[in-house]
């Protein structure tokens, strides 16, 4: 039996979240845990959700995906968060996304294999911890 990856997706464009959900939706044992729409509200639900991976915008009004990301690894260093950017999106953001702790950055539009190949990653992680732990 395979564990659920939990996911928060987190982007100010609804258009994005829905585009995520159908695309997260289609692969096996993904649960979405909640949708953000700002850094912040990525921070509150990340602290109530604690999903195995927030899948989160670099660029959002208010509190920017950077920011929410430099706190959230700060508070949950266990907690994988791949950042998503523009394909015209400043690369200088990207290379910061990984010194804060990304472990991804994804552009847009998205490849749905590059995506798949993410979960699958977070699910050899999440399960390798769960067996160390036993």
């Amino acid at each position: 039996m395979t564990s659920k990856i939990n996911v928060l997706l987190v982007d100010d464009s609804r258009t994005v979240l829905a585009q995520l959900e159908r695309i997260l939706g289609d692969i096996e044992d993904v649960a979405i845990v909640g949708l953000a729409r700002n850094g912040a509200a990525a921070i509150r639900m990340t602290n109530e959700s604690m999903p195995d991976l927030v899948l989160m915008d670099i660029v959002m009004p208010g509190l920017d995906g950077l920011s929410a990301l430099r706190t959230i690894k700060s508070m949950h260093p266990e907690i994988r968060i791949a950042m998503v950017s523009s394909v015209s999106g400043d690369a200088t953001k990207a290379e910061e996304a990984f010194k804060l702790g990304a472990c991804q950055v994804l552009g847009k539009p998205f490849d749905v294999d590059l995506i798949e190949s993410l979960i699958e990653n977070v699910r050899k992680e999440c399960l390798g911890t769960a067996a160390e732990s036993k």
